[in-house]
C-alpha cells in the first residue's frame, strides 16, 4: 500500500514538473542555467522524484563533488585542472536539482535556501584555494578567497535595503544584490547595462567559462578573472553600504507587495 501511494505521489510530482515550466527555472537563472544546466538538471530531477528524497538531502549529497574537484585542481597539471573544472561544472548542473525537487514537492524553505547558499559559497572558496595551490599561486588563491568572503559578508549586511528600480529587471537579481545595485551608483550606467553586467558574471556563466579556459590551457586566467570580479563587487558593495548609511543612493521604486 505504501509503495503504491509513493509511486502515485512520485508520478504526480513528475507530472507537475513537466506541466509547469516555472518549476524548472527561477528568475535569477543566467543564460547558462536557462539553456544548458536546467534542461539537464530537469531530466535528472524527473528521475529523483521517483524516490523519497528530500531537497536538503540532495544538497548535502552533492557537496562531495567540490571536494573531489579540489583534489584534482591541487595536482596542477593540465589534465587534472580540466577534470577538476569539469566536476565543478557537473556540480553546477546538479546544484539545480534540489530547488526543482523543492518546488515540485512544495518543500521550499529558508533553511534549504541557506543550506544551498552555504554549499555554493564553500565550493567557490575551495575552487580558488585548490586552484591557487595547484598553480603554485597560493597567495593569489587566498586573496581571491578573502575577496569572495568579504563581498558576501558586505552584501548580506546591506541585504534588502532597497529594491531594483525597474520591475522589468527586479526578479533577475538575488535579494542580497538589491541594496548594492540601488546604492552603489551602478544604475547610472542604465538598467539594461546593469542587467547584462550581472548576467555575464553570474556563477553559472563563470563556472562554464572557467571550464573553457581550463580546456584552452589558460587556467591562470581563472584566478585573475575571479579576483577582478570579486574585488570590483566588494568595492561596489562597500560603496553601497556607506551611501546607505549616509542616506544616499539612487532614486528607485520599490516593488508593489502582492
Amino acid at each position: 500500500m505504501f509503495g503504491q501511494r509513493h509511486c502515485k505521489t512520485a508520478l504526480q510530482d513528475i507530472s507537475k514538473l513537466e506541466e509547469n515550466t516555472d518549476l524548472m527555472s527561477k528568475p535569477q537563472d543566467g543564460f547558462v542555467s536557462r539553456f544548458l544546466n536546467r534542461p539537464i538538471s530537469r531530466r535528472i530531477t524527473s528521475v529523483l522524484l521517483k524516490f523519497p528524497i528530500h531537497p536538503s538531502t540532495w544538497t548535502i549529497s552533492i557537496c562531495g563533488l567540490p571536494l573531489i574537484a579540489g583534489v584534482f585542481l591541487v595536482r596542477g597539471d593540465y589534465v587534472s585542472i580540466v577534470i577538476g573544472a569539469a566536476i565543478f561544472q557537473a556540480f553546477s548542473i546538479l546544484d539545480g536539482c534540489d530547488g526543482e525537487i523543492a518546488r515540485a514537492k512544495n518543500l521550499e524553505s529558508k533553511f534549504g535556501e541557506r543550506l544551498d547558499y552555504f554549499c555554493d559559497f564553500m565550493a567557490s572558496l575551495l575552487y580558488v584555494l585548490a586552484l591557487g595551490l595547484g598553480l603554485r599561486r597560493v597567495t593569489e588563491g587566498i586573496i581571491c578567497a578573502v575577496l569572495i568572503t568579504a563581498n558576501e559578508l558586505v552584501l548580506r549586511a546591506g541585504k534588502g535595503r532597497m529594491s531594483v528600480s525597474s520591475s522589468k529587471w527586479h526578479e533577475s537579481f538575488y535579494t542580497r544584490h538589491h541594496g548594492m545595485i540601488g546604492h552603489s551608483g551602478l544604475l547610472h550606467l542604465g538598467e539594461e547595462c546593469v542587467w547584462w553586467l550581472f548576467q555575464l558574471t553570474k556563477r553559472d556563466m563563470a563556472i562554464l567559462v572557467f571550464l573553457l579556459l581550463a580546456l584552452l590551457g589558460l587556467a591562470d586566467w581563472i584566478l585573475n578573472l575571479w579576483t577582478i570580479v570579486a574585488g570590483a563587487s566588494l568595492i561596489l558593495s562597500a560603496i553601497a553600504v556607506i551611501r546607505a548609511g549616509n542616506g544616499g543612493g539612487d532614486i528607485v521604486t520599490r516593488q508593489p507587495r502582492s
